[in-house]
């Protein structure tokens, strides 16, 4: 072999190594208790900050957020029950303290006693849930586009509807409703179509699951009121699932937060201005 392809063969070996170390971050481990699995990623260092997906998604929500934040924290991801790689569901309904009791199993398993434990939407439920549940476990909260309040009458006939809909026909009608109120007009047709095959991978029983439990969760204004965590907000201006008028009371009620709006961005902020929203979680607790 000559010396320029011997030089040639050792830099492609080098790339395919480093982007082998790379793709690592992406491949999830997993562990089963009491029979169900848990799908999860953990990289990096420094403080643990544990990111909830939005529904209905799963981790590969956060897949932009995780090498920017690494970084800085050792982030962690998982898949809910029902959703992604972790133990499926019944479509009876999960509550949000059942998923807050999930990520308290992983947290667990990984010896970690406190972390900063962060939501988006359906997230920010189960975060608010596990702050209710554990709070001796938590060391600041990331309340991305979702609300403390309880679902009314109303909302809760709707996602029961839409509980019996998806798995009498599938996810599709779902889906293709849900992608405009998620992201904002600005959005381009990559983040579409990535959101959209995110969303078709889940299965009709864990959307069910999830539905049926958003409708019986409690009301945790009194829940993040009571709290002298530090807490980051963050809402994307143009929200049209959450109102962004809800971040703001969160704002006033809560006694040690940040509020941060991002422009042009829709209910999955983290999708659309995934820099804005990597940088606000720096700032805030880097």
């Amino acid at each position: 072999m000559s010396k320029t392809n011997f030089k040639t063969t050792r830099f492609i070996l080098k790339g395919v190594f480093i982007l082998m170390i790379s793709l690592q971050t992406c491949f999830a481990n997993e562990f089963v208790v009491d029979h169900k699995t848990i799908s999860y990623t953990d990289t990096g260092s420094g403080k643990p900050v544990v990111l909830i997906h939005a529904f209905p998604t799963d981790q590969q929500l956060w897949k932009q957020q995780i090498e920017p934040l690494k970084k800085h924290f050792r982030v962690i991801t998982l898949d809910l029950w029902g959703f992604g790689q972790s133990a499926p569901t019944d479509g009876k309904a999960i509550t949000m303290t059942q998923y807050a009791d999930e990520v308290n199993t992983l947290l667990t398993h990984l010896q970690i006693q406190h972390a900063i434990i962060g939501g988006e939407s359906m997230g920010g439920y189960i975060a608010l849930a596990f702050l209710n549940k554990y709070p001796q476990k938590v060391a600041g909260l990331i309340l991305a586009d979702t609300q403390p309040i309880a679902d009314n009458a109303d909302t809760k006939k709707k996602r029961e509807t839409s509980a019996q809909d998806v798995l009498q026909h599938g996810t599709e009608n779902l889906i293709t409703g849900f992608i405009p109120k998620a992201l904002s007009p600005q959005a381009s047709e990559e983040i579409k179509l990535s959101l959209y095959k995110l969303m078709q991978k889940q299965s009709a029983k864990g959307i069910a699951s999830a539905l049926r439990g958003m409708a019986l969760r409690q009301d945790m204004s009194g829940t993040l009121a009571a709290t002298s965590l530090p807490v980051l907000i963050i809402t994307g201006e143009e929200d049209n699932v959450i109102s962004p008028q809800q971040s703001h009371d969160m704002h006033a009620l809560s006694k040690n937060s940040t509020l941060v709006v991002i422009k042009n961005a829709g209910h999955l902020s983290n999708l659309e201005q995934e820099e804005k929203w990597d940088k606000a979680v720096i700032e805030m607790f880097g």
